[in-house]
Formats: structure tokens, sequence, C-alpha cells
């Protein structure tokens, strides 16, 4: 049998159901690989921004001149900016000369500043103002929502804020805490949102790093890599100052060939050990817990007639989405796991046949067979299948020059013959006489 159809059709009802029957459904396996969140089910998904409306054609001749406007402020502040970056080159350079060291040297030290600040402790007035918040603009419309002053406003002019036992601000200024730490761990939703994550916290990472060498002196390298195949995360390195001339000079391999082997350690690891986990399961459940043999291999192609009639075993619980077939010709890691899920959970699990029952599918398939059904899938045959296979003869030249079989050199050395002895052997009697003669 080649299929799970197949298999269920073989068993009466009155008997165990087949094993894509009896399943229990997991929704939270049903879902597929393509995201960081749809591998983690179980977790808070961070909300994505709803994309704004359209805007009329006013408005989009209100908001150009506004950028207009913009652009020619921002154009004049760069000129100044210039301006003074001129003046501080011409100072810096004398800096230089007078004290002796390099302009880049300085310029480090001018520019080198971390962005890292201590967590502060929350605050009642932002533990109101986002509790304001989610009053009045959860059900807002993108566009339409109440700006931070406005909230602010709100916050100020409500009555019942300004009266708050010693527990409810407690309760505010902790839904606020759980609200940041859910920022923090949740997952994002979709991979464009996660990719953007990781560049923008990459870069940051990075900029610390290197303030961190201007500061210290310290030598760091950096590897941002993806961690499944489905998703559009880059992956990046980084080393502050020469390091990357490490793994050259140390292991003769550059940098980037560690970035990309890391990667594919890390895009196969859920994959091999789910192949491993089904291998184990499905093998020594069946050969050792009810069978007692160690050495049965499970057949999917003719599962009814060289398992379930040979051994006298049934599969039960296979799931139903899910088609029967060996498990490594699976398509998606979806299924897969969620077969190695049932597996360890016992939801899906052999059991034994009583001799009543293989006496009655035994008799099915001999009804099967009578009614012109191919029961047990035929082997494929040889491609020299109805000719001779005897060993040609091989030519003189090579029959002299072929060195003997192991066989042939055993007999060989059996029957050769023993060592010659001499034709006549003189006695001790003889020497005597022979002596005495002299």
């Amino acid at each position: 049998m080649s299929s799970a159809s197949n298999t269920s059709e073989s068993v009466p009802p009155s008997r165990i159901p087949s094993p894509i029957e009896n399943t229990r459904p997991d929704p939270l396996r049903d879902a597929n690989s393509s995201t960081w969140a749809a591998c983690n089910p179980t977790r808070s998904v961070i909300r994505a921004r709803t994309p704004p409306p359209r805007l009329s054609d006013a408005q989009k001749a209100s908001r150009k001149v506004k950028r207009d406007q913009k652009m020619e402020k921002t154009k004049r502040l760069h000129d100044t900016v210039a301006l003074y970056l001129d003046e501080q080159k011409l100072k810096i350079g004398s800096l230089s000369s007078a004290h002796n060291v390099t302009p880049t040297y300085i310029n480090d030290i001018i520019g080198s500043h971390t962005k890292y600040r201590t967590t502060r402790k929350v605050q009642l007035t932002n533990a109101l103002i986002h509790a304001k918040a989610k009053e009045m603009n959860t059900d807002q419309p993108v566009g339409s929502r109440y700006t931070l002053v406005e909230l602010r406003e709100m916050v100020a002019n409500d009555p019942q804020m300004k009266e708050l036992t010693k527990d409810e601000k407690a309760g505010y200024i902790a839904a606020l805490s759980e609200h940041r730490e859910q920022n923090v761990t949740n997952v994002r939703g979709n991979n464009m949102a996660a990719a953007r994550d990781v560049l923008l916290t990459t870069e940051r990472v990075v900029k610390e790093l290197d303030d961190l060498r201007v500061r210290t002196g310290t030598y760091a390298t950096m590897f941002v890599i993806r961690g499944h195949i489905n998703d559009t995360i880059q992956s990046s390195m980084h080393g502050t100052d020469n390091s990357e001339d490490f793994w050259e000079d140390v292991y003769d391999i550059p940098m980037a060939d560690y970035l990309r082997q890391y990667e594919q350690w890390a895009c196969t690891q859920n994959q091999m050990a789910t192949s491993i986990t089904i291998r184990n399961l499905h093998v020594v459940s069946l050969t050792v817990a009810l069978t007692g043999k160690k050495n049965i291999t499970m057949n999917y192609s003719n599962y009814e007639t060289a398992v379930v009639e040979t051994y006298a075993v049934r599969l039960i619980g296979w799931p139903a989405s899910i088609k029967f077939i060996n498990p490594s010709n699976i398509g998606t890691v979806g299924d897969i796991r969620k077969l190695r899920d049932a597996l360890k959970a016992r939801t899906c699990y052999w059991t034994a046949l009583t001799p009543v029952e293989v006496k009655a599918h035994t008799a099915e398939l001999d009804v099967r067979r009578s009614a012109g059904e191919v029961v047990r899938k035929p082997r494929k045959k040889r491609s020299d299948a109805g000719g001779s296979r005897k060993r040609k003869a091989l030519p003189a030249a090579h029959r002299e020059n072929k060195r003997p079989s192991k066989k042939a050199r055993k007999m060989a050395a059996s029957s050769s013959e023993a060592p010659k002895s001499v034709e006549f052997i003189v006695s001790s009697g003889e020497e005597e006489e022979d002596f005495e003669a002299m």
C-alpha cells in the first residue's frame, strides 16, 4: 500500500482504526514556519502598525507646502553646520600640531559617545498617560488618534486620576511595566518587521562596540545570522579595529567564510533534530516494545502485508493531515514536527493485534486480492531480468595477470608439499664403525 487512504480502507469498523484515524488536532502546530511568530505560536506577538488612510488632494497639497518649508529650513541648518565644521577642522588641525597627535585621534575623542542609559523606574505620570491612551485610542482609526500632548491634558483634567489610592497607583505602574516588558520580549509578527528590528539593533550595537574600542582599547567581533531558512534577515558581521585580520592570520580562513558556515549550521539545527527524533521513536517502538525483534524495518509501501500481517502490529493515531509515507519524504517542517509531537506524546503509537484480528485482516486481504486489487506492491524488476547472469570467462592475457582469490591462496597453502629429506640416513652404529676404522 502506498497511501494513507488505502491503509484506512483495509480496517473494518469493528476493529482498531487505521494509522490516519483516531487523531487529536493540534492547532498550535498547524501553523507554518514562514515567520518567527509562526515558529513560536505560544508567545505574544508585537502588533504591527496599521497603514494610514489615503490622503486627499487637498491634504497632499498642504503637506507639500509644509515639506518644502521644512526642506528650506533644513538646508539653512546644514549650511550653518557645514560652516561650523570647516572652522572646527581648522581648530582640530591646530590642536593636533600643538599636542603632537593626529587629527583622527582628536575626532575620535570628540565623537565617541554612548547611547546606553540606565533604565529608569516607571513614573506615575507616564503610567497614567499610558492608561489614558489605551482608553481613548484603542478603537480610533489611524490618523484620528489623540496625540501625546492631548493625552497629557486629559490626564491633568481628569478628576478621577487626581484622587488615586496607593494600590491604584501601583496597578497603573505595573500595567506600564508589563507593557514595556512585552515590547522587549514579544516576537515580531512578520519577516519585514523582524528584519528591520535586527538592522536597527545591529547598527546600535556596532556603534556601541566602536565607541567602546575608542574609550577602552578593547577588541570585539560580532556575527548576526538568521535562524531559519525562511527568514529575510540579512546576515552581517563586524570587528572593531583590525579584528577581521585575526581569522585569516590564525585560521587561514576569511571571516566571511565563518559567517556563511555559521548561518548554514543555524538554519539546519531544527531540521536535523526533528528527523533524528522521528526515526528513533518510529523504529524502536516497533521493533522492541511489541515484537521483541531488533532487525525489523518499516515498510510504508506494503504496510498492510509486510508489517500488519507479518508481525501482528498496527500503528494508531497517525495525524490525519499527513500522508502515510516515509517521514523522510514529508515535504514541510511543520508536518514533520506535528508527527514528531504525536509520537512523543504517545497519541501516535504501536499496538499488538490478537490472533483473531490477524486472521480477520488476512481474510480481508484475500477478499481484496480476489476482487483484483493489488494488495502488495510488486518489487521493481532488474534491468537485466530474464537474461543470463553467469560470469563471463576472462581472456587468456587477463587470466595470467589476475591475482588468485583468497580462498584459492588458502587451499594452495594447505596442500603444499612438505620439505624433501635426504635419500639415505646414516645410523649411529655405522658412524661408530667408521670412527674405529680410522
